[in-house]
């Protein structure tokens, strides 16, 4: 745990230190010991903002503070933190603290200042994560997908409406009668650091069923083979699966010798046991699939 909170603090520390224009999120994961892929997963779910947000974020509070301080003109401090123009710096700074720079330095506002992260460790010795590892020779899933995002933890808010609408008008129940041995599935993909977004689909395995059998707008989701993270979770939902990706990221991944291996994670919902356990139930049962990798060593 220690090593890990070192190396993502000499990452945050990094950004911190190169805000003027120079900070690069790929040397940040580096530092930090991980793929590009997991250090923007894990720093999103963790920090509940992408790395090139939290960035971008910064730089605009440093950049207010400066023109705050009326010593320099707002073109010098917009191409100091990395914009090429004043206009899109204006455009970002009034998206982001509802002003522009000049009235900002005219002092006609208070601004809400986007502060450094700085971590503090905590052990935690209360409590076990129930989990196995598990290989899967590569598959092929069919689901119908969205496209959503960690940022601002906006996943937790979307995934749950979604699989509520398609409860609602019959989806899951028609994808259901073909489910294989997991269940339905939650399959988590297509990660796009660009813009912080990845497909979540509700899923099952593929079978020996027309996909005409399937509501329209399904796709087949590849699953390459993989040593699979495998976590159980007993509680109410959404509420208990989606503390268990918390978890997973804040306090498994950081003492473990594994890194996300950056294809499809996925959600079980296996049959129940009595099959009509409600979803809200205590003993109401999930799993989560993360594929893994090891990590490099130093």
């Amino acid at each position: 745990m220690m090593d890990w909170t070192t190396r993502l603090t000499q990452a945050l520390d990094y950004l911190e230190d190169n805000l003027e224009g120079t900070a690069d999120i790929e040397k940040a994961a580096g530092l930090a010991n991980c793929s590009l892929f997991h250090f923007c997963r894990m720093f999103e779910v963790v920090f509940t903002v992408s790395p090139a947000e939290y960035l971008r974020r910064r730089r605009l509070s440093r950049a207010a503070l400066d023109i705050a301080a009326g010593r320099d003109k707002v073109i010098d401090v917009a191409l100091r933190y990395g914009w090429d123009s004043p206009e899109s710096f204006t455009k970002a700074f009034k998206r982001c603290f509802g002003i522009t720079p000049s009235e900002a330095k005219a002092g006609s506002a208070q601004l809400e200042i986007w502060p450094q992260i700085r971590l503090a460790v905590v052990l935690k010795g209360d409590r076990t994560m129930k989990y196995r590892i598990e290989e899967r020779a590569q598959a092929e899933f069919v689901g119908l997908p969205i496209r959503t995002t960690n940022t601002e933890n906006e996943n937790l808010k979307t995934i749950p409406r979604f699989w509520d609408t398609k409860g609602k008008d019959g989806t899951v129940g028609a994808m259901a009668r073909y489910c294989g041995k997991l269940g339905l599935l939650g399959v988590c993909y297509d990660y796009n650091p660009a813009d912080n977004s990845f497909a979540y689909a509700i899923a099952i395995e593929k079978g020996d069923f027309p996909m005409s059998a399937l509501p329209a707008g399904c796709e087949t989701i590849e699953v390459p083979a993989s040593v699979f993270a495998v976590f159980e979770s007993r509680g109410p939902m959404p509420g208990a699966i989606q503390k268990l990706w918390k978890d997973i990221y804040a306090d498994w991944f950081p003492s473990s010798d594994y890194e996300h291996a950056g294809t499809p994670d996925f959600e079980s919902y296996p049959e129940q046991d009595p099959p009509e356990l409600p979803d809200d139930s205590p003993e109401y049962r999930t799993e989560v699939w993360i594929p893994l990798k090891r990590k490099k060593m130093f």
